[in-house]
């Protein structure tokens, strides 16, 4: 699946289809993007995903620390440390790879009301030269609801699994399509985003996983 996202993000870059979705959302009279400001996407798109995965990560956390008290909890330990581990990583592996990449924001291309060129090169040291947007860590915050859909299939909860699945897909493509209609975002940056979280959260739960499927457990 992380490749499959992957290359989904690497075709959208490359198809011109970024361009061509942020020039359908770009008001040349405005010479900005018309939802750039708009007060609720702004509060609820912007300001207030990034709580998300460090509320689910505290949450997770007190889980686990619940369940040395609780022996009912303790089958939930593991998964919950798992979630916090991949909710917390997801967001500073964004971040980090924030400051390397060079491919800026929609509104800040100077063929989009902006002031930079579009860059030549994917990767950069320098972090004057980082686009700062790739990639999107409020879309990574969506995404890290997918955490719910590998919980579930470590805890052996398919109802948990596959609703914990269908939460993570909606809320990424929320998130996303909130940053994209701003002109935040390029489509595949919030992709790459996705890319990025289910890689984490596969790497985290891998263990727990393959150590259920190795106990014999239904």
């Amino acid at each position: 699946m992380t490749l499959a996202l992957a290359g989904l993000a690497w075709w959208a870059n490359a198809s011109g289809l970024d361009l061509r979705i942020a020039a359908a959302l770009f008001d040349p009279a405005l010479d900005d993007f018309p939802l750039r400001a708009n007060r609720w996407l702004e509060l609820i798109g912007h300001r207030m995903v990034l709580a998300l995965p460090i509320g689910v990560a505290l949450a997770a956390v007190a889980v686990a620390a619940a369940s040395y008290r609780i022996p009912a909890w303790r089958r939930w330990r593991a998964p919950a440390l798992a979630v916090a581990a991949t909710c917390l990583a997801g967001q500073m592996l964004v971040q980090a790879l924030k400051h390397h990449t060079t491919l800026p924001r929609p509104y800040d291309l100077d063929t989009l009301g902006g002031y930079t060129p579009y860059p030549q090169h994917w990767w950069t040291w320098a972090r004057a030269k980082a686009g700062g947007a790739l990639p999107s860590g409020h879309a990574g915050a969506g995404y890290s609801m997918l955490v719910l859909y590998f919980a579930g299939w470590s805890l052996g909860r398919p109802a948990l699994r596959w609703w914990g699945l269908a939460v993570g897909i909606a809320a990424g493509l929320g998130f996303s399509a909130v940053r994209i209609l701003q002109g935040a975002h390029f489509l595949s940056q919030t992709l790459w985003s996705a890319a990025l979280l289910w890689l984490l959260a596969a790497l985290f739960f891998y263990p727990l996983i393959v150590g259920r499927r190795g106990g014999g457990q239904a």
